[in-house]
């Protein structure tokens, strides 16, 4: 099937090479008398007879090109405000015009009054990147730069995460600049709007890609700011102090100093209302202890790896809208340049976060013979979570056919938590058994990542060879206790205490090099030749005691919940690619042979080995093609193998669930994965209109999915584990019949009548998850759609308001189990209002209301938040501020989650900060040598 796609792909793509050439009508403009480029002259493009009208701007040098869509006659029409016009007819037939040196002479006009409105494209499309022009969405002048990317079509900003065109937002970069690491709410939150003159979002290329000029489908989904040259030198931020009623607090700010390379911006923030501006970055650490099966604790996405005394700090670790949080965080980012050769760009940030939160959980399984089993549980969860991080670049070029880029990271993390919860599990409205359960966590995590990445250009253009390293380790050390009362309903009635304690460390350590050569062909080609080496070794160690009455004390070893574990896997990936370019075109096609070794070891409670061997054909295909200025078409096929990790391999029992039990399989396989995008972008200047359309299908070959028993009566397992009735035991097992699809269409255009901008989207999903239960292989097929709208004023930075609504509506199948098929309905709408008024007042409000229909008993939710505020500037400069805010002003804050898992569906509600009152000063800071 691979060489077939492939094949019907490079024959498409030659028929268009074999049809293409630079096709296109280009000039240059330029100003009497003294012939200087006119950059930002308006170039006209009118089809005879019909009068259809395209058109482009001068570059810096004045040059400028058009791509008709069809043969014809055209006419050109140049002009510049202040300049004459003139005019060129041109017969066009498929081959380049070069109109040559067009000049322009002053024109004076004399007139009493002239009134010049003009109206500034809302995008336009450079190739794979789409910029946006920050100047066709007005803002209030306190707004940040989430505040303005929430207006632009396709962008969606909702609970502490970005997607820009149905993709998730890896990385913000400032003037091109990292901006503290990989953490996209760090910049935009703190970038005040105002200092934005476009925002570009594209697909950054790997390191080493963008070295060589040789795309290797790596691919981070990244937003660049680029700021105002005006505003590129000067001082500017923001600092803010508030307090109210329940001993409600905020305080923070940020302070940005830009001296042309020299950047340096300090952030600060500390408060208990829940603000944090830290991505799940900070989180890491210790989180890689946790492994992604379904189980009792995996509620976050559909999956995550039961409640683990190998340190699974999922069970501690609150999404930032859910429970109430302290935080207290402080960074540093610091970019600059070193004369012509070294480019340095590095930030710290360290954060405290403290949190609880009271939460409900119902799940409701799929088992055939379990029909209608539930478990519902009450828990009491706090964490408390320190982490530092750390990341430098450095860019350094000795000369111009050298490049050298160093890039250093480090992550230290602490976690302390604890749980109180109560779960009983029924059949049929009858109680099989409950569970009181006290748990509490002390783990703390080492995470560094190093990479060096060189190249060298020879004297042929196109000729280069480059190699990268990136060294990672990771450890993980930390100990669980346990206390845990089990009751069992069936007959006969029974029960069991559980006291126990762990000690958990983990490392791992993972090495990857490549080495590339390039080398260019006749004409536009390229080829390429790579070789890679990967080795990874994971190594796993618990112990847990149970208490002893006669030694007083945790001496009892527990061998079925001990192990001592380690993995090496070991991949060796050799290729051949080649690269055709065109100015409308492009293709890249290459594969390669991988052969990879897993090889495992169980030293603790007995000792074992397996060893399995991997061989794979990986093809790979990019296609690109540029339909004119306006319209471009990119389509990508990447497969890629991936391996099990440690945690899914380790044959140990977790049992902090005692009602459910999970354990690792040494038998897994390595997963292959078929990915297949497509995008297409239109972007019309003229009508100040922006189109954009996504698809992405993946389709999973040995997907490691869950395999679980749900026992319908006392079951005694072959690894001598009894279930009493109504218990589950799962493990990972390697499956087939994993895929998705997911689409996003979004359309965005300005209604000029009533001066606002106009974004909508369109999205679908349908995903296939594969399970076993009890032997039987269940498949929960999801499909989703939905519909948003976006309505942003354009009106005056006086009036800012964004009207936003989206809605989806899901639907669950399963194939062992209809009776558990569900349908259900979100809804989330906002209004944000921003009124400046008599005398330097300010009315905000932010409504939210927030739909859920079709979930558990007791889950619907139809509730609206409402927090709003009275602001009154201060000062001559209107740069200082008191406001007076009320937060939830309706009461009805709450917080709802539903997560579709392979063999479950399941509804958690999370208490929520309610109504308070707060006072607040802010203080904003703009000084810029240019504006003195």
């Amino acid at each position: 099937m691979k060489k077939y796609i492939v094949g019907l792909l490079l024959m498409a793509v030659s028929l268009t090479f074999s049809h293409l050439s630079a096709q296109q009508i280009k000039g240059s403009v330029y100003a009497l008398p003294d012939s200087t480029p006119l950059n930002g002259a308006t170039v006209l493009l009118i089809s005879m007879p019909d009068s259809g009208k395209s058109g482009a701007f001068t570059q810096s040098n004045g040059a400028f090109a058009l791509a008709p869509d069809t043969k014809g006659t055209y006419l050109v029409t140049v002009k510049f405000v202040g300049f004459g016009q003139q005019q060129r007819e041109v017969k066009w037939d498929n081959r380049t015009v070069d109109l040559g040196n067009i000049y322009l002479a002053e024109q004076a006009v004399q007139t009493n009054e002239v009134l010049i409105e003009s109206e500034r494209a809302m995008a336009t499309q450079k190739g794979d990147t789409t910029v946006y022009n920050a100047s066709a969405f007005t803002t209030n002048p306190d707004a940040t730069a989430q505040n303005l990317l929430e207006k632009m079509p396709g962008i969606v900003v909702q609970n502490g995460q970005v997607q820009a065109q149905g993709e998730q937002v890896q990385q913000v970069l400032v003037d091109g600049k990292p901006f503290f690491g990989n953490d996209p709410n760090a910049a935009l939150k703190n970038m005040p709007a105002e200092v934005i003159d476009k925002i570009q979002v594209f697909d950054q290329q790997s390191e080493q890609s963008q070295q060589t000029g040789f795309d290797d489908g790596q691919r981070t989904k990244t937003i660049n700011i680029i700021t105002k040259e005006a505003m590129r030198d000067g001082v500017f931020g923001r600092l803010y102090a508030g307090y109210g009623e329940n001993d409600r607090f905020k305080a923070g700010g940020n302070l940005n100093y830009f001296n042309k390379d020299r950047r340096i911006t300090l952030i600060y923030q500390g408060n208990n209302i829940n603000q944090q501006n830290f991505s799940t970055e900070d989180l890491l650490g210790v989180v890689s202890a946790n492994s992604n099966r379904n189980g009792r604790w995996g509620r976050r996405g559909g999956g995550g790896r039961p409640g683990s005394q190998q340190g699974d700090v999922s069970d501690f670790l609150i999404n930032q809208t859910d429970g109430i949080s302290e935080t207290q965080a402080i960074g540093i980012n610091y970019t600059d340049k070193f004369g012509k050769k070294l480019g340095v760009s590095g930030s710290y940030f360290y954060n405290f976060a403290d949190n609880e939160a009271e939460q409900n959980l119902n799940q409701q399984f799929f088992a055939r013979e379990g029909t209608g089993q539930n478990f519902t549980e009450d828990q009491l969860l706090g964490s408390q979570n320190q982490n530092h991080r750390l990341n430098v670049r450095f860019d350094y070029k000795p000369d111009k056919q050298t490049t050298l880029v160093f890039k250093p990271e480090l992550s230290v993390q602490q976690n302390e938590g604890a749980e109180n919860s109560f779960g009983v599990t029924t059949l049929a409205d009858r109680s099989l058994n409950n569970n009181s359960l006290d748990k509490n966590a002390d783990l703390n995590a080492v995470r560094s990542r190093n990479s060096l990445v060189y190249r060298r250009r020879f004297a042929k253009r196109g000729r280069s060879i480059s190699s990268s390293v990136r060294f990672e380790y990771n450890e993980n050390t930390g100990d669980n206790q346990l206390l845990s009362t089990l009751n069992y309903f069936t007959e006969p009635v029974s029960f069991d205490t559980l006291d126990q304690t762990s000690e958990l460390k983990g490392d791992g350590v993972k090495l990857t090099a490549n080495l590339r050569y390039t080398e260019p062909i006749k004409g536009s080609g390229m080829l390429q030749l790579s070789y890679s080496y990967s080795p990874e070794w994971q190594d796993s160690r618990q112990e847990t005691f149970s208490f002893s009455p006669e030694d007083a004390g945790y001496t009892l070893l527990e061998n079925d919940l001990s192990n001592t574990f380690s993995t090496q896997y070991t991949t060796h990936q050799a290729g051949a690619g080649y690269m055709l370019r065109d100015e409308r075109a492009f293709l890249l096609a290459r594969v390669s042979y991988q052969y990879a070794t897993l090889e495992n070891q169980t030293e603790f409670p007995f000792q074992a080995e397996t060893s399995r061997q991997f061989h794979n054909v990986i093809p790979f295909v990019i296609f690109r093609y540029k339909f004119s200025s306006k319209k471009n078409f990119f389509a990508m096929y990447r497969p890629s193998t991936s391996s099990p990790q440690v945690e899914d391999l380790q044959e140990v029992v977790n049992n902090q669930n005692p009602l459910q039990l999970s354990t690792g399989n040494k038998d897994l396989g390595q997963q292959f994965t078929h990915r297949i995008l497509a995008r297409y972008n239109v972007t019309n200047t003229a009508k100040s209109s922006v189109f954009f359309a996504f698809i992405n299908a993946q389709y999973t070959q040995d997907f490691v999915g869950q395999s679980t028993i749900i026992a319908s009566t006392d079951t005694a397992l072959s690894n001598g584990i009894v279930l009493q009735r109504g218990a589950q035991f799962s493990r990972p097992e390697n499956m087939e019949g994993n895929w998705r699809v997911n689409s996003f269409i979004t359309y965005g255009r300005p209604i000029n009548p009533i001066k606002t901008n106009l974004n909508l989207n369109f999205n679908m999903d349908y995903s296939r998850l594969p399970s076993r239960i009890n032997d039987q292989i269940n498949f929960a097929n999801t499909a989703t759609a939905g519909v948003g709208v976006v309505l942003s004023s354009n009106i005056s930075e006086k009036v800012d308001f964004t009207l936003s609504s989206q809605t989806n509506a899901s639907q669950v199948r399963n194939s062992l189990q209809s009776s558990q098929d569900t349908e259900y309905l979100s809804q989330l709408s906002k209004l944000r209002l921003n009124l400046i008024f008599w005398k330097g007042l300010v009315f905000r409000s932010e409504l939210t209301h927030q739909l859920y229909e079709g979930l558990g008993d007791g889950f619907n939710q139809n509730f609206f938040l409402w927090n709003m505020g009275l602001a009154k500037k201060l000062f001559n400069n209107q740069r200082g501020e008191i406001e007076l805010s009320v937060f939830d002003a309706l009461t009805e804050n709450t917080s709802i989650e539903r997560t579709v898992a392979a063999n479950y569906i399941q509804d958690l509600q999370t208490t929520v900060l309610q109504r308070y009152i707060m006072l607040t000063f802010t203080w904003q800071i703009r000084k810029f040598r240019s504006s003195q």
